[in-house]
C-alpha cells in the first residue's frame, strides 16, 4: 500500500513538474519573441525561431535545476525528480555547475539567433554574429573544462551515463544528417539551414539525455 501511495505522488508531482514546464516553455517563447518584435522577432526565418526554442528549454532547465539546487526542502525536492532535498544536497556541486552551464548555453544560443536573424534583416542586433558566435565557443571551450572536472568526481553510473547519451545523440545525428544531407544533394529538399545544424546538434544532446536516462530508470517519477 505505502509503495502504491508513493507511486502515486510521484505521477502526480511529475505532473506538476510537466505543466509548470510547458507554462515556462510556452510563456517564455512569447516573451523572448516579444522582446524581439520590433526587430522582426514575429518575422524571422524557422531556423532562427527553432534555435531561439532550444536556447530558451536549456535556459529554463538550468533556471529550474539551480533554483531548486539554491533552495532543496523549499523548492528542489518539489521542481526536481528527486527523492527529497538530501538527494540533491550530496549532488549540489554537480547539479549547480550543470544549472548554470545549461542556463549559460541555452543564452548563448538564443544569442547566436538573435543576432544572425537580426542581421540577416538589416537590423541591430545586441551584438554581432562574429561576436555571438565567438561568445558560444567560448561557453563551449569552458564547458569542457568543466566536463573534465566533474569526470573526475563521477562514480561508474554517472560516467557510463555520459558515455551512452553520447553514443545516443550520434545514433540519433548520423542518419538524420546522413539522409537530410542525401535528399538535399539530389534536389529532394532545401539545404540545411546553418543554424538548422546547431539547433539538431544540441536538441540531439538533449534528447539523448533523456533517453540515456531513461533506460537507466532515473526518469521515474520519485
Amino acid at each position: 500500500m505505502t509503495t502504491t501511495a508513493g507511486k502515486a505522488r510521484g505521477w502526480r508531482k511529475m505532473a506538476v513538474q510537466a505543466v509548470i514546464g510547458g507554462i515556462a516553455g510556452a510563456g517564455g517563447m512569447v516573451a523572448v519573441l516579444s522582446l524581439v518584435d520590433g526587430q522582426g522577432g514575429r518575422d524571422w526565418a524557422p531556423s532562427a525561431i527553432i534555435l531561439i526554442g532550444v536556447g530558451l528549454i536549456y535556459a529554463l532547465m538550468g533556471l529550474f535545476v539551480g533554483i531548486g539546487t539554491l533552495a532543496p526542502r523549499l523548492l528542489g525536492q518539489r521542481l526536481l525528480n528527486v527523492t527529497d532535498a538530501e538527494e540533491i544536497v550530496e549532488e549540489r556541486a554537480h547539479m549547480g555547475a550543470s544549472a548554470v552551464c545549461c542556463l549559460v548555453l541555452g543564452m548563448a544560443l538564443m544569442l547566436l539567433a538573435h543576432s544572425v536573424a537580426t542581421a540577416a534583416e538589416g537590423g541591430a542586433a545586441l551584438v554581432t554574429p562574429p561576436v555571438a558566435y565567438g561568445l558560444l565557443v567560448a561557453v563551449l571551450s569552458v564547458f569542457a573544462l568543466v566536463s573534465a572536472w566533474m569526470w573526475q568526481s563521477f562514480d561508474e553510473l554517472w560516467r557510463q551515463l555520459t558515455i551512452d547519451t553520447g553514443a545516443v545523440a550520434g545514433n540519433l545525428l548520423i542518419p538524420v544528417l546522413i539522409l537530410w544531407g542525401g535528399a538535399s544533394a539530389v534536389g529532394l529538399t532545401d539545404s540545411p539551414n546553418a543554424l538548422d545544424l546547431v539547433s539538431l546538434s544540441f536538441g540531439a544532446l538533449l534528447l539523448a539525455c533523456f533517453v540515456a536516462a531513461g533506460r537507466r530508470g532515473m526518469m521515474t517519477p520519485r
